[in-house]
């Protein structure tokens, strides 16, 4: 069966409905077995290809994520358009699971400092889809989307994570956020031309494909609650998770335009695809942190590639109000400031905590001395009264003669 037939007809999707009607004419055209092979589809894998930008002297160089000599500071570009699939197509689009190495690789780059995600597509399979949200959204690297037509469905879960998601256009299409299950039921027709059907079940196997049974019978109910709504809760708690100070009105479905967008916290701002990697550039973490390395030598094991994510949480900053915390030269200082504060505070704790430790070791070695000298008078004066009362039949010790003046 063909690849992408067999993914159409066997799973639920995040997609936008628009695109996803365009599917019934490519089902029909396959049904009649009509062939693509005559598609040229060298130019839609190319702008599916992932690349690196980094700055050589003047001028900006393309790298590829193989490339060994990626200079320090690149910024990777990673394409996510067309409609989403967890596997490689033929004809171009590459599946969320190529996507998520690629972030994977730039992620463990130290050379690459930031990600770009060039997004435009309606969504697509659920599978998957999680996966690749949740690296995005965990990446050490700082990751900027930029929308350049759409960014629906499947495909807004994955750069909800994103640390700041940017349109191209007033006329950009963000949404969708819901899911749903296309079925066509072809059954009927192939029957009609002498197909027959026969489904065997093991006796123990009461359950098996009920849900999808019942959907080809016209009742939807319990599919939508045991698959759909599963699925979509998911989602949503997500997509909430992502982007604090969301509208929720916006979690059922709609499609909206790029200035509503952006005021109901979908977007967060408009610019072009050169602002997009100003933005993920800036975002990269100063060498002026590191600095502070050299101070004292319990930095000596610090991470190389901090994150502003990283510098937000460890400052306890307020995550809702990141276009005011953007990380410009006054702020980097300023955090230099408060992180040499820390470690000031730090050392001053260490030495007072030498200071006591010599101090305690001072009067242990005091407490010891008496216990010795008196130990050593106790053994003289045993002597003393052994020598005193000779004739006893059992020595008289100093402690024993002390006793004695006491009781009498």
């Amino acid at each position: 069966m063909n690849p992408i037939l067999a993914e159409i007809l066997s799973c639920a999707w995040l997609i936008s409905k628009e695109r996803s009607t365009a599917y019934a004419s490519i089902l029909l055209s396959m049904l009649k077995g009509e062939s693509f092979s005559d598609v040229d589809s060298a130019i839609a894998r190319e702008r599916n290809r992932s690349f690196v930008i980094g700055a050589m002297g003047d001028q900006p160089q393309r790298y590829g994520f193989a490339d060994t000599n990626i200079p320090e500071g690149s910024v990777a570009i990673i394409p996510i358009r067309s409609e989403i699939l967890k596997y490689d197509q033929p004809c171009g689009p590459r599946g969320s699971q190529s996507i998520l190495s690629d972030v994977r690789s730039a992620d463990q780059n130290p050379n690459i400092k930031s990600i770009v995600l060039v997004v435009d597509s309606p969504g697509g399979q659920v599978t998957g889809t999680d996966l690749l949200a949740e690296a995005i959204c965990n990446s050490a690297t700082p990751v900027v989307a930029y929308i350049e037509g759409m960014a629906a469905s499947a495909a807004y879960w994955i750069i909800s994570g994103a640390s700041r998601i940017i349109a191209s256009s007033d006329l950009d299409r963000i949404g969708s956020i819901g899911t749903m299950l296309m079925v066509e039921d072809l059954q009927p027709a192939l029957e009609a031309q002498g197909v027959k059907f026969h489904e065997i079940y093991a006796s123990l196997s009461v359950d098996k494909n009920a849900d999808f049974n019942q959907v080809l019978d016209g009742k939807y109910e319990s599919y939508q609650k045991n698959v759909l709504d599963v699925i979509n809760s998911k989602f949503l708690s997500s997509i909430k998770a992502n982007r604090a100070g969301l509208n929720e009105s916006t979690l059922t479905g709609k499609m909206y335009f790029a200035p509503e967008a952006i005021a109901l916290g979908l977007v967060d701002e408009i610019g072009s695809l050169e602002y997009a990697i100003s933005v993920a550039t800036a975002m990269a973490p100063v060498n002026t942190i590191l600095d502070i390395e050299t101070q004292t030598h319990n930095l000596n094991h610090m991470k190389i590639k901090e994150t502003w994510k990283s510098i937000q949480s460890f400052f306890k900053l307020d995550p809702a109000n990141l276009e005011a915390q953007e990380l410009t030269a006054e702020r980097v200082q300023q955090l230099n400031d408060e992180l040499g504060n820390v470690i000031t505070r730090n050392l001053e704790l260490e030495t007072l905590l030498d200071d006591e430790k010599q101090s305690h070791d001072g009067t242990k070695a005091a407490l010891l001395a008496l216990q010795n000298e008196d130990a050593a008078t106790q053994i003289v004066a045993a002597k003393d009264t052994d020598k005193i009362e000779s004739g006893a039949d059992e020595p008289v010790y100093a402690h024993d003669k002390i006793a004695d003046e006491f009781c009498s």
